[in-house]
Parts: structure tokens; sequence; C-alpha cells
């Protein structure tokens, strides 16, 4: 078992990633208003269809991760898409699953995609991380 760690020291890294591409595409969505963080591309994984978050921290030991999280905006709240997060260093898959369908979406499919594509869908990503190594 790890002790407990200051909450000092502490690096936050976030995206918005946006599905408006017309065949429902994920892109990293960064303007005035809204920044990406921490972030280097976003795909869909063709092993199992997952949004996966690239990122800029690589070393798992050196910025250990504390916790990442998915947030649907109010566009995919209000299509019942909810998702969750696996991973945080390095790459981040994130699960989107449709509680309107009752299953988790296959990004590789057209049709899942379009269950996701709107000019303003979005969701918010964040990720927590130790700066350096408690030791």
């Amino acid at each position: 078992m790890t002790d407990a760690v200051p909450g000092s020291n502490i690096l936050i890294s976030g995206c918005v990633v946006r599905f408006s591409d017309p065949e429902g595409w994920p892109s990293i969505h960064a303007n005035g208003a809204h920044l990406c963080a921490g972030v280097e591309s976003v795909e869909v994984d063709p092993r199992n269809g997952f949004l996966r978050v690239i990122q800029t921290l690589k070393e798992p030991t050196a910025t250990p991760i504390l916790f990442a999280f998915i947030q649907t905006d109010e566009t995919l709240s209000a299509r019942g898409i909810i998702g969750g997060a696996s991973g945080g260093t390095g790459d981040t898959h994130y699960v989107l699953y449709d509680t309107t369908i009752d299953r988790r979406l296959d990004l590789r499919e057209q049709e899942d995609r379009l269950r996701v594509q709107s000019p303003v869908a979005n969701v918010w990503l964040g990720w927590v991380h130790l700066a350096a190594s408690a030791s």
C-alpha cells in the first residue's frame, strides 16, 4: 500500500473534444474560449472503438495519475450519453455508453458515431496528476 501524499505539486490538464464532423469523428475543440492543455491528439481506437486521447504526460512513475474524468455536455446528456475513463498517463480510453439503447458505443461504426454527432456536441475531459513522484 502506498502512503498518502500531500496535495501540493498538482498538474491539471484538460480538453474539450467535439463530435461536429458530419460523420461524427472526434476532434480537439480549442479556440479563444476553449483551451486544450496536455493533449496531443484524439482518435477512435481501431482495436475497440473507444475514444482515445493521447496526452503529453508519458511517464506514469514521474507523474502518477490521481484521477481522470469525462463529462458529457448538455447535448450528449440530453441524448442519454454517459462516459467512463480508463488509463490516465500517456493515453486515456473513454468509453461512451448510450443509456437509451442500453449499450456501449463503438465509434468505429458510423451508426454509433452519429449518436454523438452534432455541431455542438462535446465531452469535457480532465486529468489530475502529481507533478513528481512521491518519495
